[in-house]
């Protein structure tokens, strides 16, 4: 049976205390002194131990007994938000998908400048999900170094180190931009608010080439750094009417600000559609019940985290092999009062 263990463990291609004792050179006690104990390890060792660690991907961990079964079970799932609407969508898809699991998924809120694939592996993960997250060519090595399943939800990945479940966002705003001049309209405005920077550097080139194929002025953009809100759009509007004087048309990046937007034109005075009219991006269900009812693109944020709880499982209960790819979802324009 002990050898039978030895096997079943060696076939997850976690790398071990022995492997690190092996790299260095020293005895396996000497590498958990090291760890556990370091001073009792001269500092030279210490630092030979601790590069081996970092170039062969070891989790020294702090839930240590569960390294002595093949899985412990835990998914660690990373986000820089637990505010914002899409992430929380995503996690609700998610979480119903694997409730009915033994897997345990624990939510790891980090901070940009933090280091926290060090906080990470404290965790000794079984499969890692990272939520919108932006990763450095360096950190995407470091994840790829440490041998575990990896998923990504949110944008489209340009190079594949995952299993990259996300939105090709680069057709969104050319069906509004085409449906508006339709419409139209001629004098059309872009309204951001802040958000997951490769998202938002998606829409900016969607935006870019759109305005550049109808021969449009796409320089008619404005941001706010605060989180998409009613308030933000209302700022953004009043904003961009002194600014730029005429103006029949926006878009706007969530359906947040576009509501935000429609209440401060409504407040003014000022007639939708006919006067200005408004989108957005998001197909959140306050668009269904704003009024008027706003014209948006629907994001599938819900399914994301539903295929993304699915993929888990099967990686779970090995019914498919980890292989990174990109599983992208589409997106659709729902047409309503507000154009």
């Amino acid at each position: 049976m002990a050898e039978q263990k030895n096997k079943s463990r060696r076939s997850t291609g976690k790398v071990t205390l022995a492997d690190i004792a092996k790299e260095v050179g020293v005895g396996q006690m000497t590498v958990s002194r090291a760890i556990h104990k370091p001073e009792l390890v001269s500092e030279d060792l210490r630092n030979k131990i601790q590069q081996a660690i970092k170039k062969m991907g070891y989790i020294p961990n702090l839930a240590a007994r569960n390294l002595a079964t093949v899985s412990s079970n835990t998914v660690v799932l990373v986000t820089t938000s637990l505010i914002a609407t899409e992430n929380t969508l995503i996690m609700d898809g998610l979480h119903r998908e694997i409730q009915a699991t033994d897997l345990q998924l624990l939510i790891l809120f980090v901070e940009k400048e933090k280091d926290w694939i060090n906080q990470l592996i404290n965790y000794a993960p079984e499969i890692v999900v990272l939520l919108n997250m932006e990763c450095d060519q360096q950190q995407q090595q470091r994840l790829t170094t440490l041998n575990i399943p990896l998923i990504t939800i949110g944008a489209k990945q340009t190079n594949k180190f995952s299993i990259n479940i996300g939105i090709d966002v680069s057709h969104v705003i050319h069906l509004l931009v085409t449906h508006l001049l339709q419409k139209g309209k001629k004098e059309i405005g872009l309204l951001c608010a802040n958000q997951h920077l490769s998202i938002f550097q998606q829409y900016m080139q969607s935006w870019h080439n759109a305005c550049l194929e109808h021969f449009i002025n796409p320089h008619l953009i404005l941001h706010n750094a605060e989180q998409a809100s009613f308030k933000t759009g209302c700022q953004l509007f009043n904003e961009a009417l002194l600014l730029w004087g005429k103006i029949d048309a926006f878009i706007c990046l969530s359906d947040e600000v576009a509501c935000g937007v429609i209440f401060e034109a409504l407040r003014r005075h000022i007639n939708i559609p006919h006067e200005i009219s408004i989108s957005s991006i998001g197909g959140l269900e306050i668009s269904q019940v704003s009024y008027p009812k706003l014209t948006t693109v629907y994001i599938p944020y819900r399914e994301m985290g539903i295929l993304a709880g699915r993929t888990l499982r099967r990686l779970y209960h090995q019914q498919i092999t980890y292989q990174p790819e990109n599983i992208l979802l589409r997106s659709r324009l729902i047409v309503r009062d507000s154009t």
